[in-house]
């Protein structure tokens, strides 16, 4: 690939980075499509992570807030999704450990809340899997949602 058509695919790149957060794999996905794949890639990838425009920790921070405080999604879903985007553990577990517990606590009781809301009148026990089941699909484990299920009770 000639110097010119690396610069243009380097600088659409780096115009996507500056509008949001975006992490190596993303952007690797990206310029794969454009078909530039292997070393160019790389050698793309670690210019934007040399000029700042890719900072994975910055991305994982950014990912974990959004998720968490605008989309209500619970620690193991959002974990599953930066493994999906090959984001290191020790990234995602720094990330996850800056979610306020007791803001979270809040959101899920009120999510709960609010599908209990919306369930038929069914046998208690039947209710209870039901939001365990919706609370499981949201991320949480299931003795977070237990406990915020035996505090909502009482």
């Amino acid at each position: 690939m000639e110097a010119t058509e690396w610069n243009r695919r380097l600088a659409r790149a780096e115009r996507l980075c500056s509008r949001r957060e975006y992490c190596a794999h993303e952007i690797r996905t990206k310029l794969k499509a454009e078909g530039m794949i292997g070393e160019e890639a790389d050698q793309v990838i670690e210019s934007l992570i040399q000029r700042n425009f890719l900072n994975e920790p910055r991305y994982t921070r950014a990912f974990v807030h959004d998720k968490s405080n605008l989309q209500g999604w619970g620690p193991e879903k959002i974990r599953f999704a930066l493994r999906a985007k090959q984001i290191p553990d020790t990234a995602i577990g720094e990330a996850l450990a800056l979610i306020d517990v007791d803001a979270q606590k809040e959101k899920l009781r009120r999510l709960l809340e609010t599908k209990r809301q919306n369930l038929k009148d069914d046998s208690q026990y039947a209710v209870k899997a039901k939001l365990i089941r919706f609370g499981l699909s949201r991320g949480f484990s299931y003795d977070y949602i237990q406990s915020v299920l035996t505090t909502c009770q009482d």
